[in-house]
């Protein structure tokens, strides 16, 4: 049994030896290819222009009214809109990151007591479509309100959207 054993686990490494000696690449053999490579690339007169990616939804950030949380706090209600150009129906919160500023750093989201409509946020929305939402963030003080829009899920850090609001 124990003899077994060890012929199973000496047969299996000397497996495992042979394919990675297998995946051994010849410099040799790849050189061409790379030297090939490299005036095609110095021949070019003018480096191409980088074009950003499309993206699958459209944002706007329509308006920002002063409120109060349920506690007395100062807030703020941003209004936002957006339309889903992506083939999937997806809801504004699968699909924006949506964030607010103030002094450079990042507010919380508030509760606030007077109805805001929120139901456009969660709703799931069929391509070519969109909706209109709220949502609120507790202030700090009186300064500009910067609010962003982007994709939750994204490669890039291109913004959809960005304003910035004078509170004062």
């Amino acid at each position: 049994m124990k003899k077994s054993l060890v012929m199973i686990i000496a047969s299996a490494a000397l497996a495992s030896f042979a394919a990675l000696a297998g995946c051994a690449s010849d410099d040799a053999a790849q050189a061409p290819a790379e030297d090939a490579a490299a005036p095609a690339a110095s021949e070019s007169a003018a480096p191409a222009e980088e074009e950003a990616p499309e993206s699958k939804y459209a944002a706007s950030i329509d308006a920002l009214e002063p409120a109060a949380d349920y506690e007395g706090k100062a807030a703020v209600v941003v209004t936002y809109s957006w339309t889903n150009n992506s083939d999937e129906a997806i809801s504004a919160a699968a699909a924006l990151s949506l964030k607010a500023f103030q002094n450079g750093v990042q507010l919380e989201s508030g509760i606030v007591t007077s109805g805001i409509d929120s139901d456009g946020y969660m709703a799931e929305v069929k391509p070519g479509a969109g909706t209109t939402f709220q949502m609120a963030y507790l202030t700090e003080d009186q300064s500009d309100v910067t609010v962003e829009v982007s994709e939750l899920i994204s490669f890039s850090d291109a913004l959809l959207a960005e304003q910035v609001f004078t509170l004062a």
